[in-house]
């Protein structure tokens, strides 16, 4: 679809339509990028000041939780005064954090990065400031609105979300491609509908976009028409495989870090350095000394459900060089975890981890029967689930956790749950949802040798 048609027939009136404001913001962001760091410090102190402020009046979860707090600060450094607010606060309190939904508010479910699926409300104004970022970010790749996009991602199982996806595709002039099943034919399949498609950028999860690039190489395929751009996310970007999606698809590569419970927390300008988006939100690194800590965000604007210092279970670090691209926005220095395993089938299908995480997310939805979950890959034709249980927890829940599993995932293995009291985390500190034994110089292709 033509990019200007898209941009004013399609994504404006579909976003005006939810009350998000998006085209009023754009410009505010593109000079925000440059202002100095006074500017923006005063900006944020005004902004969170005006939240507390709002959350002292409506929200039955912080009046309890800040009860000895003051809902103001001075200085941008005494909102580390404040308690902090976890996922398993989020989780166990969840009536209590919504302030208010409001006409146009939408919700948001994500497991993240921890194992704990997360329900929260986010009000349109802050869906708005959110894109508005974020296509701010993708500019500096030289995408605009509209642009055709190539999207590696999630395809929901349901008949309706299959049907929601689509419509949502359409407003936003992209393809999806599923990122849950990656075999040669299927690789093949996605290169000969890109070529006639021709996106202007490829977006996706870093470990299927690697194998997309890989599979070009192998096959000395000539690189995707009219692209402009690849961004990565979700995933850890090395330099190796940053060099091998460039060289594929012989196009710059530029990586953005975020979530779902705050959408776009950082995006990579033109000089590979990962830019805060500190317009929407205050970025804290809890550690003693600046170097690599937790990572703590407050969104400035989601009334919804504030998320007020809140831990993302990620961590990093700051950078307090100035950027050679001249803009003035906090440079995040690295994030350290998400680090995702691709599961492989004994009749050598890749299956990206975000597939099993789709199937948990959408049954503790509708059971409540675990805390957090957790993959781990054994042997080819092993997986074990390993299960913080609630007391809803039962064998026949079990089974139905197997039953979708097959369905969703592969028939060909064999799953088998233990329940525990706590997930074991990585030596960085990070949580693994999906984990695999296998070794990892063994390449898909050859996985059903």
């Amino acid at each position: 679809m033509n990019r200007v048609i898209s941009k004013y027939l399609f994504y404006y009136p579909a976003v005006l339509a939810k009350g998000e404001f998006i085209p009023l913001y754009l410009d505010a962001y593109r000079k925000f990028q440059f202002f100095s760091e006074q500017q923006i410090r005063e900006h944020q102190l005004k902004k969170v000041n005006r939240l507390l402020g709002y959350v002292g009046r409506t929200n039955t979860y912080y009046q309890r939780r800040f009860a000895e707090k003051e809902f103001s600060v001075a200085t941008l450094n005494d909102l580390r005064s404040l308690p902090v607010l976890t996922k398993a606060d989020l989780i166990a309190h969840q009536a209590e954090l919504f302030s208010s939904k409001g006409l146009f508010a939408g919700s948001k479910t994500t497991g993240g990065s921890t194992g704990e699926p997360v329900r929260l409300f986010k009000s349109p104004n802050a869906l708005a400031r959110e894109r508005a970022a974020t296509w701010r970010g993708y500019e500096w790749a030289g995408v605009e609105i509209g642009d055709p996009q190539a999207r590696f991602w999630g395809v929901p199982h349901s008949g309706i979300g299959k049907v929601k996806a689509s419509i949502t595709d359409l407003i936003a002039n992209r393809m999806r491609l599923s990122a849950f099943d990656i075999t040669t034919e299927n690789l093949d399949t996605y290169y000969a509908a890109l070529m006639r498609f021709k996106p202007a950028y490829l977006y996706g999860y870093v470990s299927v976009i690697d194998a997309f690039a890989q599979h070009i190489i192998d096959h000395g395929l000539a690189p995707i028409a009219n692209l402009k751009a690849v961004i990565t996310t979700s995933e850890v970007l090395s330099a190796s495989i940053r060099r091998k999606i460039a060289t594929a698809f012989q196009v710059k590569v530029f990586n953005e870090y975020g979530c779902g419970e705050v959408g776009s927390i950082a995006h990579e300008c033109e000089h590979g350095r990962l830019h805060l988006m500190v317009d929407n939100l205050i970025v804290e690194i809890d550690s003693p000394d600046n170097t690599v800590g937790e990572i703590i965000v407050t969104d400035l604007f989601n009334t919804a459900t504030p998320l007020i210092r809140y831990r993302l279970g990620d961590f990093g670090s700051l950078d307090d060089a100035d950027c050679p691209c001249g803009r003035t926005l906090p440079v995040l220095k690295s994030v350290h975890g998400r680090a995702y395993d691709m599961i492989r089938t004994p009749a050598g299908r890749l299956i990206h981890p975000e597939s099993l995480i789709y199937v948990f997310e959408g049954l503790q939805q509708k059971t409540r029967a675990f805390r957090q979950f957790q993959a781990i890959q054994t042997e080819l034709d092993r997986i074990v689930i390993r299960l913080v249980p609630t007391e809803a927890m039962s064998e026949n829940l079990r089974a139905l956790i197997v039953e979708h599993l097959k369905n969703s995932v592969s028939e060909e293995v064999e799953y088998s749950i233990e329940v525990c009291s706590k997930l074991d985390r990585e030596r960085s500190g990070k949580m693994r949802l999906v984990k695999s034994n296998l070794r990892k110089d063994v390449a898909f292709e050859n996985a059903s040798a």
